[in-house]
């Protein structure tokens, strides 16, 4: 019997796949960045800071969805490109949480936890790279 993921009823293939999302510790805590970070827009003053917390909002939400994207197109090849998105849109996220840190427009502590988990999920997405074959960028 096929399982139902998010209201679809998937094929066997596509069930281990997504499966092994699930179970992938860099779409948990891709997950658990992406809440954080977004409830930190949410907090005065930031959320009046509407064109920062919008470029964290866009840069959070999208690092666990194109991990998703990428583990359902069920390609190394796409899983490789998608990791290098995500992983991109974390390394923004990166800029964005420092600037926040910088501007002092938050708890300092808050924004420090956000930073150190973002640091270990970059970590993560590095090691899926290597792990998929994925060739560092030349320069």
């Amino acid at each position: 019997m096929a399982r139902v993921w998010l209201g679809i009823r998937a094929a066997a293939g596509h069930r281990a796949t997504m499966q092994q999302l699930e179970s992938l510790e860099a779409w948990k805590l891709a997950r658990s960045v992406s809440v954080r970070a977004y409830r930190l827009t949410l907090q005065a003053p930031l959320h009046r800071q509407f064109v920062l917390a919008d470029q964290i909002r866009r840069a959070a939400v999208s690092v666990p969805a194109i991990l998703a994207e990428g583990y359902a197109l069920g390609t190394r090849k796409q899983l490789v490109r998608c990791l290098r998105i995500a992983f991109g849109s974390a390394a923004e996220l990166s800029a964005h949480l420092q600037l926040l840190e910088d501007l002092q427009l938050l708890n300092a502590s808050a924004v420090r936890r956000a930073i150190q988990d973002l640091t270990r999920l970059i970590r993560l997405l590095v090691g899926l790279l290597k792990r998929y074959g994925a060739k560092p960028m030349e320069g």
